[in-house]
């Protein structure tokens, strides 16, 4: 054989045990590492959500529809057995998460709080009233003509949209604030980055067993981690107080377990209270 040829052989030789070392080493890590579903939720209803204002980092409180609202949903998450318990470290995602835990039997689980599950910061916009005033000068800031036009022609990008006009009128410094730069709105890909390393990390530290997590945060960091994932189903609507997003985190990637914002949890609870 001449001498081309064996080095021709020997390096396809070398390929293929490569690749069965390769297939080898992925099989043996999927076999080392369960699934973790995380059931990533938004905090119930606020003081901020009934007067139409803006809060992001803003540390506004549970209503008492709010408290409620979470203990509904630990009574619907009866009988599920949480290994962990994440939330931010706003008021509202802390008091969601706890109700939650309290209420659906996993008393003892200590809730953890990592501030990267905040909501989107609104820099100067917090506190502000949301439809009546912010989104329509976003709006306008895009040359849009409504915000119904600015809705529907951004379809599922439409919060990143906003998000990222929030940062770009608060870099300009519109509302004329003396509000330190590192308060300042957040652009969405910020918030995607964080959300995205949080969850990873949470999901990670408890795949060697696997197991349910509950996560709490708030409805646009939800939206910037989901806008983030390449799911057909994700439109970029409003996601709802207690919904749940549950994600199965197996072998580096997240995957939809149900329905986007799903309320049938919150609905059970409340059905078994009303009875």
């Amino acid at each position: 054989m001449k001498k081309w040829m064996k080095t021709v052989v020997s390096f396809i030789s070398a390929f293929a045990l490569f690749l069965v070392g390769t297939n080898q080493v992925s099989a043996k890590s999927s076999k080392t590492t369960k699934p973790v579903v995380i059931y990533l939720t938004r905090h119930g209803e606020t003081t901020a959500n009934v007067m139409h204002l803006a809060q992001g980092w803003s540390d506004y409180t549970l209503t008492d529809n709010g408290v409620k609202g979470a203990q509904y949903l630990g009574m619907g998450l009866k009988g599920t057995k949480f290994r962990a318990a994440y939330s931010g470290d706003l008021t509202r995602q802390e008091k969601t998460a706890q109700g939650a835990l309290d209420y659906s039997g996993n008393k003892k689980v200590k809730l953890q709080i990592d501030w990267r599950l905040r909501e989107c910061n609104y820099g100067s916009y917090e506190g502000r009233p949301d439809i009546a005033k912010n989104v329509p000068e976003i709006a306008a800031y895009y040359g849009y003509s409504s915000t119904e036009d600015f809705q529907t022609k951004t379809g599922k990008l439409f919060q990143n949209k906003m998000q990222d006009g929030y940062y770009a009128l608060d870099q300009a410094n519109k509302l004329d604030t003396t509000l330190p730069q590192q308060y300042r709105a957040e652009q969405s890909t910020t918030v995607q980055k964080r959300m995205t390393e949080v969850l990873t990390a949470i999901a990670k530290k408890y795949q060697k067993k696997g197991g349910n997590v509950l996560v709490v945060s708030s409805g646009m960091s939800i939206n910037m981690f989901l806008s983030a994932q390449d799911y057909p189903e994700y439109q970029g609507v409003g996601i709802a107080n207690d919904a749940v997003t549950k994600l199965t985190y197996k072998d580096g990637k997240f995957k939809l377990a149900g329905p986007i914002g799903d309320l049938k949890y919150f609905n059970a609870g409340k059905e078994t209270a009303d009875k």
